[in-house]
């Protein structure tokens, strides 16, 4: 049995814009972020409706000291990041990113 109150659902997005997760209240229980190869510095940032409640950077993978891709995940603890309006995510540049969310 699950210790986590709701059922966890993932979205993958991975163009540069703000994206709707939940169109309501919802938790951000982790995220999935990849950094391809050859990306400038970027940024993924969780809002609640059009508040930043957290901001992610991953480096750049462009310059003579790192050419691979990168990959990072994220668990928030307890419940997660509480949107009460709704939950967007925003990404500074194509980086696929997995959001989990109940």
């Amino acid at each position: 049995m699950s210790t986590y109150p709701v059922d966890i659902k993932a979205s993958e997005k991975s163009t540069a814009t703000t994206h709707t997760i939940f169109d309501g209240p919802a938790r951000c229980v982790g995220l999935y972020m990849v950094q391809p190869m050859d990306t400038a510095v970027s940024t993924v940032t969780v809002l609640d409706a059009g508040t930043t409640v957290a901001v992610f950077t991953l480096p750049a993978t462009t310059d003579s000291s790192n050419k691979a891709a990168i990959s990072r995940y994220v668990q928030f603890p307890g419940t997660g990041i509480r949107c009460k309006t709704s939950l967007k995510l925003t990404l500074s540049a194509a980086t696929p990113v997995t959001v989990f969310y109940g």
